[in-house]
This record gives C-alpha cells, structure tokens and sequence, in this order.
C-alpha cells in the first residue's frame, strides 16, 4: 500500500557539528506501515532518540513532518507536526501547527526535518529560495520577543516568507513553551519552543511562499464536492460562527464545566460567557475553507473558568500575554491553578506569600513572571503544573505532569478515559476527541456518564486521530469525515446509540462507519487498495510505539490513572480503573500497560522496529 507519486525525502541537521547531511530517502516500508506526518516522525523520533535523553539534551531530536496531501489542492493542507520528547511531560510528544509551516516545508522538497545535537551559539535554521540550508547567527536576536524577531527576518528575508520562531518563554525554559508561526499559529503543547532553544536555535526561515502542488488522483473537483460537504457540516458552522468556544454552551447543559483544577463543577449561566469573543478575527489556515474564529474553549476555560474567573475581557488578555511570547495558555492556567490549591485549599504554603484568591483576575500578573522566569514564584511556576505538588512530596494530579481538556472528568467517563491513557500525557487536541460523541452527539451519540461503549470508541477514535495526524489534516475534520452509513440515519438516536455501544470494534468500523467523504481520494493514490481497516491498522501501530517508548521509560499503570483530587466521587475512581483495565485488554496489553508480544506481532511492528 504505497502512494503513486509520493517519495518522501528526509533532511537531517547536526548542530553538534554544524552540519546538513545529505538528503535522503524515506525507506518505502515506513511509509506503508506508517503512512507520513505522526506516524513517520513517530518512527523516526522512536528511531533516534535514546529513552534516557534529556528533552534538553543534544541527544533529543526534533522531526518536523508532512503529509501525502500537503502542499496540495486538498482543504488544511499547509498543516505540520512535529514530534520530539517532551520537557513537560517526559514522553514522545507530537505537537500540530496549523497555517502554512508544512506546505512551505514541503515546497523546498523536504518532507521531513530532523534537528540533533546543540549549536555551540544562538542560530536561526534558514531554508532558502534553492533549498539550501544553512545556520544563520542569531546573536542579535536571540533574546528579542516573537514580533521582534519575526519583523527583523522578514526585512531581511521577505516579507512572504514563513517564519516559526521562539518567544521569550522559550529563551528562558520554561517547560510549557511552544514554537509560534507567522505570528498566530503555535506548535503548542509539549514544549517544542523549548527543546528549540535548549539547542540555541531561535527560529526556522522558509523563504518561498508555498505554491499549490499536483497530486495524481486528487482533482479540483473532489476538492470542491469536499468543501461542500464540509460546509454542510453543523461543526463547520459551530467553528466558523465561534471556534470551538461554540462546545461551552453544550459543556455547560451537560454540567462539565470545571473549576479549581478542574476538580469541581462550576454553575454558570450562558450570558455570562455569552459576550467573549476571542481574537475577533478567523484563523485563515492555508487551503482550508473552515475559516475558524480564533475563539478557543480550551483556552479560556483553562485560564478562566477554571481559576473561577469569568471576566471576559480579562481572561482575553491573559490569553494575549500568553500567546505574544508563545506560553501553552493551558498549561499557563494549569499552574496558576495548581498555585491557588495548594495556597487556597491545602493551606500547605511553598514559603510564598499569594496574595491573591480563587477568582481574582490578578493572578494573571504572574503570566510575565512566568515568561521572564522571574526568581521566586515566576521560576516555580516555569516548571510546570505538576512541579508544585512534587515540592510538597505529593502526587500531582496531572495525567504525565500535564493537565488537558478541560472538563469536569467525573461527569463524561469516555473523555476521562482518553485523557488518562494518552501518550502526551493529558494532551487536548489528542484526546479530545470523545466530545464529539460524547457531548456533541456525531457521528453517533454515547452517553457521557455511562460505561457502555466508551473503550471501544476510544480505541476507534486514537486510531482515526492518529491517520489524520499521518496525512497531516486537522483533527477538526474528524466528525465531518467520519459520517454513519445512511442506513443507521434513519435509527432513533437510542437505537443507533445501543448499535455503537454493543457492536465489536471491527464490526463498527465496517458495517456502522462510512469515511466516503476521504476513502475514495485516498484510494485514488494508494497503490494497492485501502480499505478503512487498513487506515486503522496504520492508527494502530502508531499508537502502540509511542506507547513503547513511553513503557522502555519506565511509564506504566500509575502513569495511566487519576490521582485522587477529586474529593467525594470515590466511584468516580473505580470506573476509571475498570475503564483502564478493559482498554488494557482490548488494546492487547498487560496488566501494567505494556504492549504485549503478540500484540506487537499482529500489529505488524516486529521486523520494523527494535524493542
């Protein structure tokens, strides 16, 4: 199963010893087995970077990938993933950027980008008109801030070129920092900005703008009928009228709204959140027609909400401060949460005087602390959320030393699940995907409090999640791409919800699913036949080997499980440790979480990696 055209090329940079290696070949039995985007630089990351690395070590890498579609005619095409370990969380980490970073990677005929080692003095990576790479110094402008940085290289290198370059907060290692692209997309979660500078590497320049390329089998045509389709979408509605801030008015009537570390509920009526409005402006990602407001739930939940702060325009702002210097607003409302329970709640001071309570927009004075890495509280709370309760020789409450979606986990099981059990660690755009069945209710509907269903929906949603990732769409089209077949349409949403929760998982994704709005381009350039069980095969060993390397760790069960926080739901525990033994059993592990022999076997991994 091989693309027609697709040859993927890798580009390897050893800034150890100041050298760009020679082009090269992505083996073919890579590509089958892993498909592009996720699942190469998955392999290539599992490949080349040793278990016991440093996240901010020479020996941690960065691969920068692309997919088969990008640069194409096909809608989020300019998209890029990058996946490195993480300083946050310790794991194999993929982060995603929307706008045009992989289109203009792809463009200078370089699929791949693979970062190793650490310069000797501040560089900026530049990838001009020719394709030639080189490292620029970047002295002067390594500790300028993003627009700064960005407006000085555009003068220098064209004002049409792309820029992914670090903030402050990456400069100064704060655990959570990402790396920002032309100023409104962020590689965010994870901490890619600050593996970047832990190998002095300040920015990457792609000179030429990204020029659309041919596909054989993809025609301007399908690409219309598919962005009808999109179109037709209610999520293509929901996100183009107001993000996917648009899910809090259904988070809300189905009591999921947290605070305080997202270890309670909170009662809020919609007008009083009815009036926020993001950045006011769309997203305008390279080749897609979705046009998404730039109004994000996650972000204002976790930095609002979440801290009981529900002051629209202060919780804009902080999420402004946040962005400006490329800080996760997610991790950003994490710590200061973890902050106010332990200084609030716990009453178990870290010799520092607060100041400040549960809902005082004030706290948002530490964000520049933060940036800054100021000494004091502003150093503390760079580590990361899950720092905190470690001084106090307490379990964190994180998922991996990080906090996600941001949901009253009690109350939706499914997305609880997910977030425990995912390899970034309580990664939002990775687990997020039980909200769409869920609390949204497509493609088909499950209900939230209940366990019937939940592990075979999440084992079919990580592998589909995972194929996206690989051909580097946005997992925002999951919902519109994946559509029941007409038949169960015309089941009431009871009978259909029993059909999904009952029906084994290969039976769902045969008879239940139908992924017609993609399957027949996808089959177009393909050698060989895809079929929808071969997509979710490629899903599967992708997330199996980043389940390996986070294992050869030392990760496993206790990795996987909630601490116990969230006071007074005991039963809330229990169900989440049946949840996790039944995916354990489904997904072909053992006991304490590691992939088993056969399963490795069946999954088609051994003969193709090294365990």
């Amino acid at each position: 199963m091989l693309p027609k055209m697709w040859k993927p090329q890798l580009q390897k940079i050893d800034l150890t010893e100041e050298k760009v290696l020679p082009k090269q070949a992505i083996e073919p039995r890579v590509v089958e087995n892993f498909l592009g985007g996720r699942g190469i630089t998955v392999y290539l990351g599992y490949d080349s970077i040793p278990t016991d690395a440093s996240p901010r070590g020479p020996d941690n890498a960065v691969i920068f990938g692309t997919g088969i579609l990008t640069g194409t005619l096909f809608p989020s095409a300019g998209m890029a993933v990058a996946t490195f370990k993480s300083p946050h969380t310790n794991t194999l980490c993929t982060s995603v950027a929307t706008g045009r970073f992989g289109a203009s990677l792809k463009q200078t005929g370089f699929d791949f980008l693979q970062i190793s080692g650490c310069a000797k003095s501040p560089k900026y990576i530049l990838i001009d008109e020719f394709a030639d790479v080189t490292l620029e110094d970047a002295e002067e402008i390594w500790k300028k801030s993003v627009s700064e940085v960005d407006d000085q290289l555009r003068k220098k290198h064209g004002k049409n070129a792309c820029i992914a370059t670090l903030g402050l907060s990456a400069i100064n290692q704060v655990t959570y920092a990402g790396l920002v692209v032309d100023l409104v997309h962020f590689f965010q979660r994870g901490g890619l900005g600050t593996v970047m500078a832990s190998k002095n590497i300040k920015a990457i320049v792609i000179t030429e703008s990204p020029q659309i390329s041919e596909l054989e089998g993809l025609s301007s045509e399908f690409t219309d009928q598919f962005n009808q389709l999109l179109k037709l979408s209610p999520w293509y509605k929901m996100l183009n009228n107001r993000g996917s801030f648009s899910t809090i008015f259904s988070i809300i009537e189905n009591n999921i709204l947290p605070a305080k570390n997202c270890s309670r509920l909170l009662q809020l009526a919609p007008e009083k959140i009815s009036s926020f409005k993001g950045y006011g402006g769309l997203y305008q990602c390279w080749q897609c027609p979705m046009q998404c407001q730039r109004n994000s739930y996650q972000n204002f939940s976790a930095l609002g909400p979440n801290l009981k702060i529900v002051d629209n325009v202060k919780i804009q702002e902080a999420i402004e401060s946040c962005d400006r210097e490329g800080l996760d607003p997610l991790s950003t409302g994490t710590a200061l949460a973890s902050l106010f329970n332990i200084q609030e709640d716990r009453r178990k001071l870290l010799d520092i005087e607060l100041g400040f309570q549960w809902g005082n927009p004030e706290i948002y004075s530490l964000i520049e602390k933060i940036i800054q890495r100021e000494e004091g509280l502003g150093d503390q709370l760079s580590r990361g959320e899950a720092y905190l309760y470690h001084q106090m020789n307490e379990k964190s409450p994180m998922i991996k030393n990080q906090m996600g979606g941001m949901f009253y986990y009690p109350n939706i099981l499914g997305l609880s699940l997910a977030t425990s059990i995912s390899s970034y660690g309580a990664c939002n755009y990775r687990s997020n995907y039980m909200v769409f069945p869920e609390i949204l209710g497509f493609p088909f509907k499950l209900n939230p409090r209940s366990k019937r269903g939940k592990v075979r929906t999440i084992i079919l949603f990580e592998r589909l999640v995972a194929v996206l990732d690989s051909l580097v769409l946005c997992s925002r089209y999951l919902p519109i791409l994946l559509q029941t077949r007409d038949v169960f349409d015309r089941f009431s949403p009871n009978l259909r919800n029993n059909f999904f929760q009952l029906m084994p998982n290969p039976l769902i994704g045969r008879i239940g699913l139908k992924m017609n709005t993609i399957l027949p381009l996808l089959k177009n350039i393909f050698d060989s036949e895809l079929t929808f069980q071969k997509l979710l095969a490629i899903g599967n060993r992708i997330t199996l080997l980043e389940r390996i390397f986070n294992t050869r760790m030392g990760m496993g069960r206790d990795e996987d499980s909630y601490a116990k926080f969230i006071k007074k739901r005991p039963d809330f525990f229990t169900k989440q440790e049946e949840l996790i033994s039944e995916y354990y059993s489904k997904k072909g592990l053992n006991s304490k979480g590691m992939v088993k022999k056969k399963t490795l076997k069946k999954a088609g991994l051994l003969g193709i990696i090294t365990i």
